[in-house]
C-alpha cells in the first residue's frame, strides 16, 4: 500500500516537471519565434525616463507586439522581474522575435543614424543639414566657421547633441590637416594650416573631377608665386552668397568688379576665410600639388572638365572655344522648344 502511495506520488510529480518543462518550453519557443503580429520594419525611440510598462504599452500602440501584458509577463520571467531597458532610437526587423526585442532594449543596441557632409558643402548648408537631421538636440553652435568641419559621413544615434556632431566634424577636419601639412611639399605659399585650408577650398569649388585636382591646384600655386591674382570664379560667387545657396545666381559684370575682401579678381593673395568644407583629395592637391608651368585654365563644356595653359594666348583661344561651345548649345536647345 505504502509502495502504491509513493509510485503514485512519483507519478504525479514527473507529470507535474514534465508539465512545467512543456510549459516553459512552449514560452520560450513563443518568445523565440517570429513575431508575426508585426508586418513591417520599424524605428522605435524609448525616450529617457520611461517605465518598463510604459515602453511595452508603446511597443503594442506602434503595432510591434500584440499583447503588452504577456510581453511584460515573459521578459520578466527571462530577464528576471524587472529588467532594465536603455533609452535611445532601435530598430526592429519584421517579424523579430519577442525576445530579440526585449534584448536589444536591455543591452542597448540602438540603431544608428547618419549624416553625410558633402565636398564643398559651404558651413551655412552643412549646419543647416545637421540641423534638421532627426533625433539630434539642443541648438546649434553659432559662427561655424567655414572651412573647419571635413565632409565626410558621420553617425549618430537618437539624442545626441548638435554641438557634439559639429564638434566630431571640426574634429576630424583638424586632425585630418594636422597629419597632411607634416606631409606638404614646404615650397608652396601657403604659410600655415589655415591658408592651406582656404585653398584647398578654392580648388573643391573650381572642379568636381578628381582627376583635375591637382593641375588647378597647381595653377593656383603657380599664380601666387608669381604674385598674380587668383581669377576665381567661386570666391566671387561666396563674396554675395557667403555661402547660402538660396541667394546663388549667374556672375554679373559688376560682380566682378566688386571690392569685397572674398573676390580674387581684386583682392592679391588669398582671401581671407575659406569658401566651403574642402574634402581630403583637395587639400591633399594643395598640400603637393604637380609641377606644371599652367597659369591658366577655362571650362572645356565637353565634360565638365577644364583646358589649361601655360600662356594668355592659347587661354583666350580656349576661352574662345568654349563660349562657342555655349552658343552652339543654346542654339540647340531653342531648336528643340521650338520643335516641341
Amino acid at each position: 500500500m505504502i509502495g502504491k502511495t509513493l509510485n503514485n506520488i512519483c507519478l504525479n510529480f514527473s507529470v507535474a516537471v514534465f508539465a512545467f518543462l512543456i510549459g516553459v518550453f512552449s514560452i520560450i519557443m513563443y518568445f523565440n519565434a517570429p513575431n508575426l503580429y508585426q508586418k513591417e520594419d520599424k524605428k522605435f525611440v524609448i525616450e529617457r525616463g520611461l517605465t518598463l510598462t510604459q515602453v511595452i504599452n508603446k511597443l503594442h500602440d506602434e503595432g510591434i507586439v500584440r499583447n503588452p501584458k504577456a510581453f511584460l509577463y515573459i521578459s520578466q520571467l527571462v530577464k528576471g522581474y524587472n529588467p532594465t531597458v536603455r533609452y535611445g532610437e532601435y530598430f526592429f526587423e519584421k517579424h523579430s522575435s519577442h525576445y530579440k526585442i526585449m534584448h536589444k532594449m536591455v543591452r542597448g543596441y540602438i540603431s544608428f543614424r547618419k549624416i553625410t557632409i558633402v565636398e564643398g558643402l559651404s558651413s551655412h548648408s552643412s549646419t543647416q543639414i545637421i540641423d534638421d537631421s532627426f533625433g539630434l538636440v539642443g541648438n546649434m553652435p553659432p559662427d561655424v566657421a567655414e572651412g573647419s568641419m571635413l565632409p565626410e559621413t558621420y553617425f549618430y544615434s537618437y539624442n545626441d547633441s548638435k554641438i557634439a556632431t559639429v564638434k566630431r566634424m571640426q574634429e576630424a577636419m583638424n586632425k585630418t590637416i594636422e597629419e597632411l601639412w607634416l606631409k606638404r611639399d614646404e615650397s608652396i605659399p601657403a604659410k600655415n594650416k589655415e591658408e592651406a585650408i582656404i585653398l584647398a577650398s578654392i580648388v573643391e569649388k573650381e572642379t568636381g573631377m578628381a582627376g583635375e585636382r591637382g593641375k588647378i591646384a597647381s595653377v593656383f600655386v603657380n599664380r601666387l608665386k608669381k604674385g598674380m591674382k587668383l581669377q576665381s570664379d567661386p570666391t566671387i560667387i561666396y563674396s554675395f552668397t557667403f555661402g547660402d545657396k538660396n541667394l546663388e545666381r549667374p556672375i554679373r559684370k559688376s560682380d566682378i568688379r566688386n571690392k569685397s575682401e572674398y573676390n580674387t579678381y581684386h583682392i592679391y593673395g588669398l582671401p581671407p576665410k575659406a569658401i566651403c568644407n574642402p574634402g581630403i583629395e583637395s587639400i591633399k592637391a594643395v598640400l603637393n600639388p604637380p609641377t606644371t608651368d599652367y597659369l591658366y585654365f577655362v571650362a572645356s563644356g565637353e565634360d565638365g572638365g577644364h583646358n589649361f595653359s601655360t600662356n594668355l594666348k592659347d587661354h583666350n583661344s580656349y576661352v574662345r572655344q568654349y563660349y562657342r561651345y555655349l552658343k552652339e548649345q543654346r542654339a540647340a536647345k531653342e531648336k528643340t522648344d521650338n520643335n516641341t
